[in-house]
């Protein structure tokens, strides 16, 4: 297998049980919640194991502190540290060439340590596509009970190994979406909530998406704020322009004094 192959193998979409499910977020009344699907560690432990062998490629991880960020909050301006781990996942071939690419995550909130490290190893895998395609699925909106349970939805037939059985769950028996091609965006309209209130005076509000009715300036989400600023065609100048400035913020926020 050459070098190419091998990095296409690794890019190959994963087993519909290997694929987990989180709750991102949940409508006014908690009956319904925004899931997104992910891949854990040990699959893609696996999936490099069996791709390049376990003896072909290693992880090294350094902590990272870059001191603290002002936030917005609903309650005024907030610190926050800014610490986490940057991540090099190194690829040896069997010609004897190798490959290393970099990438971090900050600490988590739960087991901030355990949780770092594994959101970088993530991170720094979907550098060479293991699970990317899943950033193509949109969130999707599921029913959910008291305690936060649901049935995962439908993964569709793109987003599966050649000749898997489709997933069709119970929130989503059509089958148009088992076969429908994948988003061409990595952020996807989602259900919300209306907000309450009018927009404050002067400041440029997302008229859709994630933070639908919410200041650009107040957004601190730095994915979704690069994706409005860099990569989508959805939104308005002003939003755009907007995005831009607050992404220049935080950079300038983030710069030691």
């Amino acid at each position: 297998m050459t070098n190419e192959e091998m990095l296409e193998e690794l890019k190959k979409p994963f087993k519909k049980e290997e694929v987990l499910w989180r709750l991102s977020r949940k409508n006014k009344d908690k009956t319904k919640g925004a899931v997104l699907a992910y891949i854990d560690t040990r699959a893609i432990m696996q999936r490099l194991d069996e791709v390049v062998g376990g003896s072909n490629w290693s992880i090294k991880y350094t902590p990272v502190d870059m001191g603290t960020i002002t936030i917005d909050t609903y309650n005024g301006e907030k610190n926050k540290p800014v610490k986490g781990f940057l991540a090099e996942l190194t690829i040896f071939f069997p010609d004897g060439t190798s490959v290393s690419k970099t990438d971090g995550s900050n600490c988590t909130d739960v087991e901030c340590f355990k949780g770092g490290l594994s959101s970088a190893f993530k991170r720094v895998a979907s550098t060479y596509g293991i699970g990317r395609y899943l950033y193509k699925l949109p969130p999707t909106w599921v029913d959910i009970d008291n305690w936060g349970n649901f049935t995962p939805p439908a993964i569709p037939s793109w987003a599966l190994p050649e000749g898997s059985n489709t997933q069709i769950s119970s929130h989503h028996g059509s089958e148009d979406r088992a076969t429908e091609e994948p988003p061409t965006e990595e952020y996807e309209e989602e259900y919300h909530e209306p907000e309450e209130g009018p927009a404050p005076s002067g400041e440029v509000v997302f008229k859709k998406g994630k933070f639908k009715g919410k200041p650009v300036s107040s957004v601190t989400d730095f994915g979704y704020l690069e994706w409005v600023a860099n990569k989508s065609t959805s939104f308005t100048p002003e939003e755009v322009s907007a995005a831009k400035e607050k992404l220049e913020k935080i950079n300038n926020e983030q710069e030691p004094a």
